[in-house]
């Protein structure tokens, strides 16, 4: 029984240290304007949402925000991708691992200041 808890448990631990939750530079730039329907575009979706969640709990609070889009703007994939194409090409030294969700909220922040 000890036996086939050690190796119950070592193989947990081997799957948790190579599963990667986030989305990366590489895969974005693989997969994002190949299928809107993957699961890299709602990946890309829930971290927009995400931040628009965010921005509304800081004007909530009356703190500053993450960025500052038009009101009249529904950001969505087809505005955030244009804006990821451009960061990753101003920054070509990005690695391949970089989040994407990082990438998002630094392109949102340069589209959109404050």
């Amino acid at each position: 029984m000890r036996f086939s808890t050690f190796a119950l448990a070592l193989l947990t631990a081997f799957f948790a240290l190579n599963a990667h939750a986030e989305m990366t530079a590489a895969q974005y730039k693989k997969w994002a304007h190949a299928d809107n329907n993957s699961v890299f575009a709602a990946y890309i979706t829930g971290t927009i949402n995400a931040y628009g969640w965010a921005n509304g709990d800081l004007v909530a609070r009356k703190r500053p925000q993450l960025f500052c889009p038009p009101q009249t703007l529904a950001i969505g994939n087809q505005t955030v991708y244009p804006l990821l194409d451009a960061f990753f090409a101003n920054h070509p030294g990005i690695s391949d691992d970089f989040p994407i969700g990082l990438a998002i909220l630094r392109s949102l922040q340069g589209a959109f200041p404050c």
